[in-house]
């Protein structure tokens, strides 16, 4: 297994772990009444810092697995586009001898920023996780009561409708700027994807500017970001002082969701020199790779909906609730697999089972 699925793995069984030892502490409720729920209350209350130490404990365990294999990560990724970029520059100046990758200090500047960077993303997102735990676990606690002593349901059936919302929402490892919760699965892979970006790029770049390297070429394919298609399969200048080509900075180039340095940008970037190199990439028709990318997003919505109530299924299963709460649970997994089913029966795309899956606790 590569080790950015390593990464995402430990972090996802985290999460899981995380989800069902707040499930585990919380219970089932099925002896409360109205007349002992403070009682309740006050055990719940109680346990949480024991809930706290055991889940610093699991991040702990996790950060010392994770932070080795992402700098090794880093590395891996580092040497394999400097070794592909170097060959593709000297297919076409074969004669230009150049700055080895190891004795690059451009390079070598790279990867000390690459790391600073990720190991900050990742400190911030397990204290993010802690926190939020703490929160999630208090949050049930609260609103179950609260349905459970103005409404007609039992305080099990409310702990069941409050922790199936909140197993499905997942924990939050990332509250940007602008409030917006982030789960583990998105912000995991979205900071795994994006170091691995950034390694490409910036050693990309620094391997241009060992050799002088101007004009460049993006390539082009079916299925790409709507936003990408009118930059793919054109040449421009790095330096932006070409006349014949347009600069790079032109393009969306160099943001989160631009072309090339995108995270899920399947764009890169080709040495062109004019008189030697051949213009290899052109646009596809629009329509038909928005309609690709289209299909692809939805698929990778029916993906997360079926991990989502999976996770749901686990957080039930750990707060050990009555079983006709487990057969609706599944149910709801069935249902959203014969979702899939359908949309792969439509549109005649590879099902991937492995998206489908949650790491197992």
């Amino acid at each position: 297994m590569q080790l950015s699925q390593q990464i995402i793995e430990i972090y996802l069984k985290l999460e899981g772990l995380l989800l069902d030892s707040i499930g585990k502490a919380i219970g089932s409720g099925r002896s409360v009444t109205k007349d002992n729920l403070a009682k309740w209350q006050a055990s719940r209350y109680k346990d949480l810092s024991r809930l706290q130490n055991y889940q610093l404990q699991l991040i702990m365990q996790a950060a010392k697995k994770v932070n080795p294999k992402m700098r090794s990560m880093i590395r891996e990724t580092a040497a394999e586009e400097a070794r592909i970029t170097t060959k593709e520059i000297q297919q076409v100046l074969p004669e230009l001898e150049g700055i080895r990758f190891a004795d690059s200090p451009n390079t070598r500047q790279a990867l000390m920023e690459l790391d600073l960077d990720a190991m900050t993303r990742l400190e911030m997102m397990n204290a993010t996780m802690l926190k939020q735990s703490s929160s999630i676990y208090l949050e049930i606690i609260t609103q179950a009561s609260a349905e459970f002593v103005n409404g007609t349901i039992t305080l099990e059936e409310a702990l069941v409708k409050t922790g199936a919302k909140w197993s499905e929402n997942g924990i939050p490892a990332l509250i940007d700027r602008r409030g917006a919760k982030w789960s583990t699965e998105a912000y995991i892979n979205m900071v795994v994807k994006n170091t691995q970006k950034n390694v490409a790029n910036k050693i990309q770049n620094a391997r241009f500017d060992d050799y002088d390297v101007d004009l460049v070429e993006v390539s082009s394919h079916a299925g790409c970001r709507p936003t990408h298609l009118d930059y793919q399969g054109k040449i421009y200048s790095r330096s932006g002082k070409s006349k014949k080509y347009p600069p790079l900075s032109s393009t969306s180039y160099g943001k989160i969701d631009g072309i090339v340095t995108g995270i899920n940008c399947g764009h890169r970037l080709y040495v062109y020199i004019e008189g030697v190199s051949v213009h290899r990439y052109h646009p596809y028709n629009k329509k038909e790779s928005i309609a690709k990318y289209n299909e692809s997003q939805r698929q990778r919505l029916l993906e997360r909906n079926i991990r989502k109530a999976k996770h749901q299924l686990s957080m039930l299963q750990s707060m050990q609730v009555d079983e006709k709460y487990l057969k609706d649970a599944r149910r709801k997994v069935a249902y959203r697999q014969a979702q899939m089913r359908q949309f792969v029966n439509q549109t005649g795309r590879t099902r991937r089972y492995n998206r489908e899956k949650i790491v197992q606790t």
